[in-house]
């Protein structure tokens, strides 16, 4: 006998202007269910997201909760029913810790602070995770932020998880710990909808597949009796490409060199005494658990953080892409505007300190062909293209042009599969032209595809670093738990 849905969305449309983001779309969330949504960037998942949590109102169709119509007006009624989102974009204030964050939603047992650390930690414990509870949200890494809000949605009594991609700053340990306890959570009678763009990760932790494509749904089915192949039709309407090999390259002079840099920076854990050094044509992978140092690392090889000991030897030519991609854009500024951001001081852009906005515009253009940013519209703000497609538009303004360096931190987060192999094209390419590119990154398997040399950090460390042919997972593995690394201690 099936279980009746706790929440559903039954027929539901929107549009945010030119754009149909959703057409007609069933979702049913099932007590005691995982249930997996897929789709290219921009196919309307987070909008669906949104609806069921009452950040978006549908135009036509509605939701129905225990079986009953209702209408979600706003976030704090969506709560109130039980409702929990952990959100791609993030939706913590900055400047509050976690409990304060908590704190804010005024229900009576809140009144305490002491009371909510209590109910934090007991969340934290339910969804097996370590949480910071001291810092402000801004200085966390992606993935503290991530863990955070899911054990803020748990504390607030969600019987309905909504995950927006909660995995795609997190490392294969992190990701094992929380998919253990996201079916936990379900077979204690949680209803979870799980945003992903990796199969694999389906595979491990769903019962159900939702495909969108183009805002409408393409196909439904149980995970088990679905194949890859079918799930990715229903994706794109085509397989990918298969993943280039990688080609030798003539490898240059060094670009980019830290030596014996220590840096204080967003994370909890500074770097200590780091020294990397990157030639042009390199492309050198950093890997660890996140908050170890990666964040630091990118910020200061970028030249967005000053050390406090050591020296950087760059250039100025860096592109740079953040972990937070809404760092690197103007949300609520045309997109063309975002697209031109590492070009203002050219004069076919800007003269005298003013754009040129139809010279913009058709660079815009050009690149939202080139990376397939969709819709195709420069004029629509940044903030209305999905996160995907933020990413696609981030990652192409910066590796447009060959720069000497690249510093690209979780370049694929939130890219479909179609785009996340068009992105690692580019950044092969890159390389070939002679830029000098330093990969962070938590997906092991993208770093070792890409990498012609890996830094594993711990604590703000090199831990081990080794040439990618030498990849071994074991000694990656030790090497990001603080284990030591000899060949003794991995044969």
């Amino acid at each position: 006998m099936t279980t009746s849905p706790i929440v559903s969305l039954r027929a539901v449309s929107k549009r945010f202007a030119t754009v149909q983001a959703l057409d007609g779309v069933d979702l049913a969330l099932r007590p005691g269910e995982v249930h997996v949504l897929l789709g290219e960037n921009g196919a309307g998942k987070s909008t669906a997201t949104k609806v069921l949590a009452g950040l978006e109102a549908p135009d036509d169709g509605g939701i129905v909760l225990d079986g009953d119509p209702v209408v979600m007006r706003g976030r704090a009624d969506s709560i109130r029913r039980g409702v929990g989102l952990v959100s791609q974009s993030g939706s913590l204030i900055g400047g509050l810790t976690l409990v304060e964050n908590l704190l804010l939603t005024h229900t009576s047992w809140f009144a305490r602070r002491s009371t909510a650390v209590d109910m934090l930690h007991r969340a934290a414990d339910a969804a097996g995770i370590t949480l910071d509870l001291d810092t402000p949200a801004h200085a966390l890494g992606v993935a503290q932020r991530q863990l955070g809000e899911l054990a803020i949605a748990l504390a607030q009594g969600a019987r309905v998880l909504l995950l927006d991609e909660p995995t795609s700053a997190l490392g294969p340990h992190e990701i094992g710990g929380l998919f253990a306890r996201l079916r936990q959570l379900a077979e204690s009678g949680v209803a979870i909808l799980f945003i992903t763009h990796r199969l694999s990760e389906m595979r491990q932790v769903a019962d159900v597949a939702t495909v969108l494509s183009h805002g409408k749904v393409s196909l439904h089915g149980s995970v088990s009796e679905t194949d890859d192949d079918t799930l990715l039709r229903a994706m794109t309407g085509e397989l990918p490409p298969r993943a280039v090999e990688r080609p030798h390259r003539t490898v240059g002079p060094v670009l980019l060199r830290l030596a014996e840099v220590t840096a204080a920076g967003p994370e909890r854990v500074p770097l200590r005494s780091v020294s990397i050094e990157v030639r042009g044509g390199e492309i050198l992978g950093v890997l660890g658990v996140a908050g170890n140092g990666q964040r630091t690392l990118a910020e200061v090889a970028a030249g967005v953080l000053t050390p406090s000991l050591g020296s950087v030897q760059t250039s100025r030519d860096v592109a740079y892409v953040p972990e937070t991609r809404s760092d690197g854009l103007l949300p609520d500024m045309p997109a063309k505007r975002s697209a031109v951001l590492r070009r203002l001081t050219e004069p076919a852009f800007a003269r005298l300190g003013v754009l040129d906005d139809r010279a913009a515009g058709r660079f815009a253009a050009e690149l939202f062909d080139r990376y397939d940013v969709r819709p195709r519209d420069p004029e629509v703000p940044a903030a209305l293209l999905s996160g995907g497609n933020q990413q696609k538009l981030l990652v192409g303004r910066e590796l447009d042009g060959a720069p000497r360096i690249a510093v690209l931190h979780g370049p694929t987060q939130g890219l479909d599969v179609r785009a996340t192999e068009a992105v690692r094209t580019e950044i092969r390419h890159a390389a070939e032209e002679g830029t000098a590119v330093l990969l962070v990154s938590s997906d092991i398997d993208e770093v070792r595809g890409l990498a012609d040399r890996l830094v594993v950090l711990f604590d703000g460390r090199v831990a081990d670093q080794f040439d990618a042919a030498d990849f071994d997972a074991t000694r990656v593995g030790r090497a990001m738990a603080g284990l030591p690394t000899t060949a003794a201690d991995h044969q």
